[in-house]
This record gives C-alpha cells, structure tokens and sequence, in this order.
C-alpha cells in the first residue's frame, strides 16, 4: 500500500484535530497533539517539503493554535469550576454548621 503523501497526512490531522475539538473531546484532542508531534518530526525539513504540504502544516498550525487556546480556556472554566466547589461546599457547610449547633448544646 502507498505511504500517503505529506499533505495527505497533515490534510488528515487538521480534520481529526478539527472533529475533536468541535465535540470538546480533550482527550481526543491530546491523541491527535501527538500524532501531530510524530507527523511534524518525520516530515522532511525547509525547502524538501513541497508546497501542498507547506500549506497544510500551515493550515494545521493555524488550527493547532486556535485548539492550545481552547485548551487553555478548557482549563480555566474546570479551575474555576473546581473553585466554586470548595468556596461553596454545601456538604462541608453543613458539617461546619451542625457542628456549631453540637458545641451550644451542653447536653
């Protein structure tokens, strides 16, 4: 079977990294970052890739950096998200709160 050409690749990269990140699928999203890492390294460097494939990594780029900061927006909606629960703990209020009650009780 042919080995698909370098802009195949990365043409099909984009695409994977593309359905990932409209699903908000991050784990899939860390699969294809290290496919992409893989592609990137076996590629040929300069002037030996030719100029569909420059194009794609071009285009995969692009995409790469729109996906790091849906990433990084990602991580700060689980911080805060995280955040908002041990601020507002209503479990840990209730045993603060029934606590108290016991220690008034001189029973």
């Amino acid at each position: 079977m042919p080995r698909a050409s370098d802009a195949g690749r990365l043409q099909a990269l984009h695409a994977g990294l593309q359905r990932a990140l409209q699903a908000g699928d991050w784990r899939a999203v860390g699969e294809v970052d290290r496919a992409i890492r893989a592609c990137l390294e076996a590629l040929p460097t300069g002037a030996a890739l030719d100029e569909p494939a420059r194009a794609a990594r071009q285009r995969l780029k692009r995409l790469h950096g729109e996906a790091l900061k849906a990433c990084g927006e990602e991580c700060e909606r689980l911080r805060l998200l995280l955040v908002n629960h041990l601020e507002y703990a209503e479990g840990r209020a209730a045993y603060q709160r029934t606590e108290m009650l016991q220690m008034g009780d001189p029973a």
